[in-house]
């Protein structure tokens, strides 16, 4: 889990060579509430306006991570208005394709199962899944993605079991592939 969580780069990406076919299941785009450190790490008013995209990564045929991104309604307006034609598309698309844009460090965390973020990202997960989410807590890894002065963050949160039943084949079929990248901060 530690390589996951600290790989650099596009998840999608590193998905998709770990276990294909990688689909991106759209749980919501549009105005929603701030969660716990959105608009701090964006630098904005605890109360600003803010658009949010939640979707479910799918490898393999099985969910493994639930990922929400969260920008000021200004910035969906203009910056990072191209959010809104992505669809079933990766977020990666977007961010890892373009020059302007600069990536803050990776944050990791833990987050216990009955941590009120925790218990949102299960509902969530079992909305997108039309199943039970794995039970316990969860290991969220967030940063920022600047353009323009528009910061537009980026959490992911894996269950401890989304991505065991991958390592042991993954590594076996595709050596050296799974390399952590650089220490995080958390």
């Amino acid at each position: 889990m530690a390589r996951w969580l600290v790989a650099p780069g596009s998840l999608s990406a590193r998905l998709a060579r770990a276990a294909p076919p990688v689909r991106v299941h759209l749980r919501a785009q549009g105005r929603a509430s701030a969660w716990p450190g959105e608009t701090a790490a964006l630098g904005l008013p605890a109360n600003a306006a803010l658009v949010v995209r939640e979707v479910l990564l799918h490898a393999g045929g099985r969910p493994c991570v639930f990922a929400r991104s969260a920008t000021s309604a200004r910035a969906a307006r203009g910056t990072w208005r191209a959010i809104h034609g992505l669809g079933q598309r990766p977020l990666a698309e977007l961010l890892f394709s373009r020059r302007d844009v600069r990536r803050t460090p990776l944050a990791v965390a833990w987050l216990p199962g009955a941590h009120p973020e925790a218990i949102a990202v299960r509902r969530a997960w079992a909305r997108c899944a039309s199943g039970p989410a794995p039970a316990g807590g969860w290991w969220p890894r967030d940063s920022v993605f600047w353009r323009g002065g528009q910061g537009l963050r980026v959490a992911e949160y894996f269950p401890p079991v989304s991505l065991a039943w991958l390592a042991p084949d993954a590594a076996r079929r595709w050596p050296g592939r799974l390399r952590s990248g650089p220490a995080a901060r958390g």
